[in-house]
This record gives structure tokens, sequence and C-alpha cells, in this order.
């Protein structure tokens, strides 16, 4: 890629004081999730500390406060990087230290050459918002190749993306389990997981892989005129399986079975106006995962629940698998009237 704008030194002082009064947008619509874990923000910082350079960072124009007169700036590729330094020198609960010292501990000296350190900063200027996403792709195609959830939120702002990541903030049950890693947080893997269900559920059937995310997420783009409805949907069902004290180990929070429980039971609630008692479902699950475990070696064509554990691990993906999934445990749910 051929080189944009312009490369100057800005003192670090200045970066941070953008950030704190606002005019610096570190997190734009198109950028992903931070990746980035303590240790790998403590080593950053430790660089600066030591006067090292790190790569350059890239800016662009904002938006333009024609009453006020006041600009902001976006950043392009550096979030992560800014952001440490922002938790670093405002001792952050986000960026717990063990191995550096704390800037509040820091002599004068050194928090004076910290704030002197010079960032090297490329701005590009005003560009069109797909010149912006083109690059930011381009940037961090080296280390971290966007996959398919952050390319949709770099593309589309719209309601049906904006209703998942509602849901991923207001249901912290999410990151409680072990369903994610770390990194797939990061990746956005939740919101992606969600926008799965929510295109399942707006399907009223099940598809293979992620083959219709996409068809929903520019349908609905302009307006999804069911985002409250599907909110309390997906609040009601997460707080149900919570209260439902299942194992952190449980074969409910696998992926495939954790994806099946939750839209059976949303596709159960808008049929019936109503969910499962706490105490009848919780038992209904543990005897169910019981009866997967004890039938965990037989062939798939002996019993359902054989044909499920079968599907629980191999083809969780393919409609057949979720169909049969979703059969079986559509079937004992209907017992719980």
């Amino acid at each position: 890629m051929a080189e944009l704008g312009t490369a100057t030194n800005k003192k670090l002082l200045e970066v941070f004081n953008m950030m704190k009064e606002g005019s610096l947008i570190l997190k734009p619509t198109f950028q992903r999730k931070l990746v980035w874990n303590d240790n790998h923000k403590e080593n950053f910082i430790d660089t600066i500390l030591n006067g090292l350079p790190f790569p350059e960072i890239y800016f662009a124009d904002g938006e333009i406060d024609l009453e006020t007169q006041k600009s902001k700036t976006l950043v392009v590729d550096g979030q992560q990087r800014l952001s440490t330094i922002y938790q670093y020198i405002t001792n952050s609960k986000d960026f717990k230290i063990k191995r550096i010292k704390p800037f509040s501990e820091l002599s004068d000296k050194k928090k004076t050459n910290f704030y002197d350190y010079k960032i090297v900063v490329r701005d590009l200027g005003r560009i069109e918002d797909e010149t912006i996403i083109d690059i930011f792709r381009r940037i961090n195609s080296v280390q971290y190749a966007l996959n398919a959830m952050e390319i949709r939120n770099a593309l589309y702002e719209g309601e049906f993306i904006s209703t998942a990541k509602e849901i991923v903030e207001k249901n912290k049950f999410l990151n409680q389990l072990d369903v994610f890693t770390e990194t797939e947080f990061s990746r956005m893997k939740d919101i992606e997981f969600v926008l799965l269900i929510m295109a399942t559920i707006e399907e009223k059937g099940y598809f293979s892989r992620s083959s219709e995310v996409e068809n929903y997420v520019k349908k609905y783009d302009p307006e999804y005129q069911n985002k409250n409805l599907m909110i309390s949907n997906f609040d009601t069902v997460l707080e149900l399986i919570a209260k439902c004290s299942l194992k952190p180990d449980s074969i409910w929070f696998r992926k495939s079975s954790f994806f099946t429980l939750v839209v059976e039971l949303i596709k159960y609630k808008e049929h019936n106006g109503f969910v499962p008692n706490v105490s009848s479902l919780s038992k209904m699950l543990q005897e169910f995962e019981n009866q997967l475990y004890i039938n965990r070696n037989k062939d798939i064509n002996v019993n359902e629940f054989a044909e499920y554990y079968y599907y629980t691990f191999q083809g969780t993906t393919g409609r057949k698998g979720r169909n049969v999934r979703a059969d079986l445990l559509r079937k004992y749910l209907d017992t719980l009237k």
C-alpha cells in the first residue's frame, strides 16, 4: 500500500490530553475489541519507559462541530497502544500491573521522560470512511487477520448488529461462562454467536454455518423492528439458564449445545408466552445430560441421545446437526408446560 498522509512526531503528553479531552476518538465503529492482555500492556509500557520506538499510529480527521469550531480525530490504527497509555497514566482498573512500576510511583524525572516520549503519528487527513476502513483492514492483516465478524462490524453500523452488541453488553452471564475464550471475546466471537442466534430466530429455522447471518445484517441495517423483543427474549432466557446453576463444565456450555439451548428456549417463550420453571428446567437438563454421557460411545443409529451427542462434537454447525439437537431438546422442553 502506497504511503498516505504525513508522518510527524507528537509528544505523548499531547496525545494523552487529546484522549482526556475527548477530541481523540479511540474506538470508531470499525475498530475491533481490545486484544491485548495485561502482559502485552506491560511489555508495551516497558518499551516507552526504556525510550525504545514502536510502530507509527494512524490518525484521520473526524467530524467538525461547526457551532463550537471543535473537531474530532479518529484513531485508524493504534487503539490498543493509546488505550494502554491512558490506562497506565490514570491507574485504570482495566490494567493490572505486576512487573513494572505504576505511573504514580515513578520519579518526577521518569514521569517527565514518559510525557516527552515521541510518538510517530501518520495523519491521513480527511478521507472517505470506505478508505479508512480499507486502510484499517490492510494494516491489521499482518498481525491479526480480520475475521468475518470484524469485517461486518467495519461495514455495518446498523440496528441488527447494534442489537447484538447491546445484548452482549447487558448480559454479563456470557462473560462468566467457559463458552468463549479470552481471545474469542476480543475477536467479537460472542457478538457473532448472538447474531447467529438472532438470525436463526428470524429465519424460523436452522441453516448451515453462518450462511444467513450476513443477509439479516444487511436486511435490518437501517431498522430492526424486533429489537426490543429480541433483547427481552435474550435477557429472560439467559437469566433463566443462569438460575439453573449448571456445572461450569456442563455440556450445555459447549458452543453447539448452548446455541441450541438458547434458540429453543427463545422459541419456547415465543410459542407459549412464558419460560419453563427454573427447577423443572434444571432437573430436565441434568437428566438429559446424564443420558448423553450414558450413550456417548454408542452408534448414532442406536438412539436419539447417541445421535445428539455425536452432533455436539461432529458436524456441529451443519444444518442436519443443528436440527438433530433442536428436535430432541424441543421434545423434552415441550414436557415442561
